[in-house]
């Protein structure tokens, strides 16, 4: 046997490969000349182009998660020997945006699939202190403004306190400044991403199993041991893969 402690970074893509997967079988399951309304007939979706957004957006989900990787694997400082400044920057700005696009993805995904409460689910995010960063320094540093309020915020990462992990910005305005640790909030981000991803999932596999509960569950039960996983759970898998087991520790 093989035992991994899955990061969750990683689950998202366990979840995604394995979303994607059952999504796939569903509309394949049919030759059919119009794929699209298939799709569309097969998953309850507002119009066949969804399909293809859908689509779109578990490229960029997965595409974004490969960037969150890599930051959490080589910091703000990136697979360089060199201490270099410019590096940082774009590292810093790389991942605060690689965030909002994996936010954006799933939150579309939400949408596209009808699952109840979108408003709530959007709020989750902006809680989040790494997206509440890249509003304020990937997108309108020197603009912010706080909804309700007419005056602008302007917000500057402090250089000398770089670190691969830590980030402080200050607002010059009042001269507020804020910390935050990047790998912590990433996790927390990372941990949304997958329960929002798992709620699609329940609610696609119901749509597509409606009436039939019996294979509601069975199809759930692969999904039910991921979000194990998200709560802490390890990863247990036999040699071929085929197997996964969940066991928490207590």
């Amino acid at each position: 046997m093989k035992t991994d402690m899955v990061d969750l970074v990683n689950l998202v893509n366990l979840i995604n490969d394995r979303f994607i997967e059952f999504t796939r079988e569903q509309v394949f399951s049919k030759e059919t000349d119009d794929f699209l309304g298939f799709a569309q007939q097969k998953f309850k979706l507002n119009s066949k182009n969804d399909w293809n957004e859908i689509i779109a957006s578990e490229d960029i989900l997965e595409d974004s998660n490969e960037a969150l990787k890599s930051f959490l694997k080589f910091g703000l400082s990136g697979p360089t020997k060199y201490n270099d400044l410019g590096e940082k920057y774009l590292r810093l700005y790389g991942v605060l945006n690689a965030v909002y696009q994996q936010q954006q993805a799933i939150l579309h995904i939400f949408k596209l699939f009808n699952c109840p409460n979108p408003k709530s689910i959007k709020q989750e995010f902006n809680n989040l202190s790494i997206t509440q960063a890249r509003h304020k320094l990937g997108a309108h540093s020197i603009n912010y403004t706080i909804q309700g309020d007419s005056e602008t915020e302007m917000f500057v990462p402090v250089r000398l306190q770089f670190d691969d992990y830590e980030l402080t910005y200050f607002n010059p305005k009042n001269d507020e400044s804020n910390n935050i640790d990047l790998k912590l909030t990433i996790e927390e981000h990372s941990k949304l991403i997958c329960k929002t991803y798992l709620l699609i999932a329940n609610k696609v596999i119901k749509t597509v199993y409606k009436g039939n509960i019996s294979k509601q569950e069975q199809v759930l039960s692969g999904f039910n041991n991921l979000e194990k996983v998200m709560n802490g759970a390890w990863l247990v898998q036999g040699q071929n893969g085929d197997t996964i087991i969940n066991i928490k520790f207590k």
